[in-house]
């Protein structure tokens, strides 16, 4: 007899099924579980405010404590703008009669250092105009007074700051006293701008203008005597004789109403009528007539009228 299976032993195909089921359950369900967090952070984030900070909480979180709006910066003041510079002239360069400032005194320094003396005050006075005509007349150029680039060349001078003052012409300074100074030696024919040549070298020893009461109308020359004495222009002796106080006096006339006189003299390299050039020798220094010394006294007449010889030489 073939054994009947027991009940036991029958399987439920239900009951078989039951556990499987629950297992597969759970595992979805833990799938799900572990896949919410990547889903929860690939989910795009909610479109911002405009104006507002995209980071900001959700709206049902407590909304934060409001900032307080920063205080307005001040605006800068304004720069002011840098004043304009002043438009500096260049520096001059040339020097001239009636100059004053550092660059005269530079020049006078340099004429002193070549044994030509002259003060050093920083004024550009006769005796400095006298100083340029020695220094030019031994660079054998015109000699003006006037210290112009190759002048200042010569002696290394650099003209910087320069002023300028009225001249009188009559060589007297500032405070109307008068400086003996040394005239150069009329050594060649350059003339002056007016066209005169010194007559003589030494000192001038007396200015042209007011003395002792009354006018002198020329400068005075002093030197040894017999010292040669030249026409400063050229011209015709119209006199050559003594006359009173003038002692022994030529005069030359030179055209156009122009006129010079030579006083004191002690002799006489000419006679009237005589025609003369330019630099040519007239007479000796002397002491004749109302003098106090060996000295030339020379004068510079227009129309008749006596001029300030120092505008003219």
């Amino acid at each position: 007899m073939e054994p009947t299976p027991s009940t036991s032993a029958r399987v439920n195909p239900r009951m078989v099924w039951k556990p499987f089921a629950f297992l597969a359950g759970a595992a979805c369900l833990g799938m799900t579980a572990l896949a919410s967090p990547a889903l929860a952070q690939q989910a795009p984030a909610p479109p911002a405010t405009p104006g507002s900070d995209v980071s900001q909480p959700p709206a049902s979180a407590a909304p934060p404590a409001p900032t307080p709006a920063p205080a307005p910066t001040p605006a800068p003041a304004p720069t002011p703008a840098a004043p304009a510079s002043p438009t500096t002239a260049p520096p001059a360069q040339v020097l001239r009669p009636g100059s004053r400032g550092a660059s005269v005194k530079s020049l006078q320094r340099a004429l002193r250092v070549r044994g030509i003396k002259v003060p050093v005050d920083g004024a550009y006075g006769a005796r400095t105009r006298a100083g340029v005509r020695i220094l030019q007349r031994r660079m054998k150029v015109r000699a003006t007074g006037v210290a112009d680039a190759a002048v200042l060349k010569r002696l290394g001078v650099i003209v910087r700051t320069v002023a300028a003052s009225p001249l009188s012409g009559s060589g007297r300074n500032a405070d109307g006293s008068f400086d003996e100074y040394p005239v150069p030696e009329p050594n060649d024919t350059t003339p002056s701008k007016a066209g005169f040549v010194w007559p003589a070298s030494g000192m001038v020893s007396s200015p042209f203008g007011p003395r002792w009461g009354r006018m002198h109308e020329g400068i005075d020359i002093a030197a040894p005597l017999g010292r040669p004495i030249r026409a400063s222009k050229a011209g015709v002796v119209i006199t050559a004789a003594a006359n009173g106080a003038y002692g022994n006096l030529i005069v030359l006339d030179h055209g156009g109403g122009e006129t010079t006189r030579y006083g004191h003299l002690s002799a006489f390299d000419v006679a009237k009528g005589d025609t003369v050039a330019i630099g040519q020798v007239i007479a000796r220094m002397g002491s004749t007539g109302r003098s106090t010394g060996s000295h030339l006294h020379f004068e510079i007449r227009i129309a008749g009228v006596a001029m300030p010889p120092l505008a003219y030489l």
